[in-house]
């Protein structure tokens, strides 16, 4: 048992000397990444070193390299499909209905204007708003018994305070939100 592990630390140790010469070997080169032992000028292409005389040498060690180096870096261009959204209202009831993530512009609004309808019972529904690729929100206010539907489109958040400020902005009394921010983003 002393016997194998002697030979196991023999071998061991016989490997960690070669190791350690094969460091020191390389250790005491004087190599260069670029293979100049001077200063290289990479846009030149020119390695600059002292000679054996004193003198400085140079030599071109590779072609000059432009220094208007163009990218080549490819541009991929995804559509991504749009998505559009529409709003319905029937002007005398006040009730509203819409579509969402739609594929066009024609199909949300058919879709809307069906789901106002309710089958009929809430007929004749006309489109108020549509937004490609954004968001809708609707108030009324009331002036006398007439009330007044104010859309607002626009990105993400910020549809509701559109339609409270278009609302406002026409004098119309008491607007408040009838239809709660819903929006129609395509998918990544």
């Amino acid at each position: 048992m002393f016997g194998q592990l002697f030979l196991y630390l023999e071998t061991k140790e016989k490997l960690m000397k070669k190791l350690l010469f094969i460091f020191l070997g390389l250790a005491s080169f004087n190599v260069y990444a670029n293979g100049c032992p001077g200063q290289f000028d990479p846009v030149s292409g020119i390695c600059r070193f002292q000679g054996n005389n004193g003198e400085m040498v140079q030599y071109n060690m590779a072609p000059p390299q432009s220094s208007n180096v163009q990218n080549n870096t490819k541009v991929i261009n995804i559509n991504v499909p749009s998505k559009y959204l529409a709003l319905a209202v029937n002007l005398k009831t006040g009730i509203s209905g819409g579509a969402l993530d739609m594929d066009s512009r024609a199909a949300a609004e058919k879709e809307a204007i069906k789901t106002c309808e309710r089958g009929g019972s809430n007929a004749p529904c006309k489109v108020i708003a549509w937004v490609r690729n954004g968001c809708i929100a609707a108030a009324q206010g009331k002036e006398g018994k007439q009330s007044r539907i104010f859309s607002g489109t626009t990105k993400p958040g910020r549809a509701e305070a559109e339609a409270l400020r278009k609302c406002q902005a026409a004098g119309v009394p008491q607007c408040k939100i009838v239809v709660s921010e819903a929006c129609s983003l395509p998918r990544y």
